[in-house]
């Protein structure tokens, strides 16, 4: 999210002043804390309760985003080998938008966070992470990290060996998606489209020592909306839901694989980041919005819901809304 925290700073004492009038215009509920409760460690700032998401009646398990009271910002986020893996960086202020990177392991029945490991600079800033072919991946901006699954987490808090492999020209780390034998990495843009690129993870783990990953070897790409922040192809492979966020607002949007296309929008939690599928077809995602480094802001409250969790929903049960490209 560092490409808009400096902007959001630019704006934030203007929109306080409006008070409950900015929270209207941005469709936010902040005082709305019928969001259900959720499992796992409950951070011990902001609302006892969550805000109302949009499309609630979809939504079927609620898990605190992991280390919130630690100032760790949740962005990326996969399904590997039964548990939830959440990536996230450390921050301590409004405007410090890179820290210390960590990849945090949940249980998803019961919220219970069961690994951990750190990621060795220059990642500050892990924006997506996934799991394919029993191998984690995070990307930074212009460096992606390559993990062993059964190596990351041993012991409390794992010290793996960790590949780190620079993005070329034309690529950079903003998000993160995975099918079984491949990964996407796309880009964020917030003033015009973006785009993705796959590449077969053997591909990835043939690189060698200190090669660059470029462009030029993906075997596809794809464009991508505006604020894209996750990603994740269905299970058929024949559509990729794309993530779109700011703080104070949220998209769901189910793209067409080969031309990227829209084909349906609906709206979600304000700050979702990373999403990915489970085995059972339940579409998981994660929110940032109420991260500690952003919720301790003087008038963050008028401005933005409360919502820093992991959840689960049915795909099934959004209601769509009119396809619109900008919020």
């Amino acid at each position: 999210m560092a490409r808009r925290l400096g902007r959001r700073t630019a704006w934030l004492a203007s929109a306080v002043l409006a008070g409950a009038g900015v929270a209207a215009a941005w469709n936010i509920s902040p005082a709305a804390s019928d969001g259900g409760a959720a499992l796992g460690d409950a951070p011990t700032y902001g609302p006892a309760r969550l805000s109302a998401p949009p499309n609630a009646g979809a939504v079927q398990a609620r898990i605190w985003a992991p280390g919130l009271d630690a100032g760790y910002n949740p962005q990326g986020l996969a399904v590997a080998e039964g548990s939830l893996l959440v990536s996230a960086y450390r921050s301590d202020s409004l405007r410090r938008n890179r820290g210390p990177c960590r990849v945090f392991r949940l249980d998803p029945a019961t919220g219970t966070e069961t690994g951990r490991f750190d990621l060795p600079p220059p990642c500050g800033h892990a924006g997506g992470v996934a799991y394919a072919a029993g191998t984690i991946f995070v990307a930074d901006t212009r460096t992606l990290f390559i993990v062993p699954f059964r190596l990351a987490f041993q012991g409390p808090q794992g010290t793996p060996p960790v590949r780190i492999v620079p993005l070329g020209p034309g690529l950079t780390g903003s998000l993160m998606a995975s099918d079984p034998d491949g990964v996407w990495i796309g880009s964020y843009r917030e003033d015009g489209p973006g785009g993705m690129a796959r590449f077969p993870v053997p591909a990835l783990l043939g690189l060698a020592d200190g090669q660059a990953l470029t462009r030029g070897m993906a075997a596809a790409e794809m464009p991508i909306p505006s604020h894209a922040q996750g990603a994740a192809p269905d299970p058929d492979g024949r559509r990729m839901w794309v993530s779109r966020s700011d703080l104070g607002w949220g998209r769901l949007e189910e793209l067409d694989v080969r031309s990227g296309a829209l084909l349906r929008t609906s709206p979600a939690p304000g700050g979702l980041e990373g999403i990915a599928f489970d085995g059972a077809g339940r579409l998981w995602g994660v929110s940032e919005s109420g991260a500690r480094h952003t919720y301790d802001v003087p008038g963050a409250r008028l401005l933005w819901p409360f919502h820093p969790v992991v959840f689960g929903l049915d795909p099934v049960r959004l209601v769509p809304q009119r396809p619109a490209r900008d919020q």
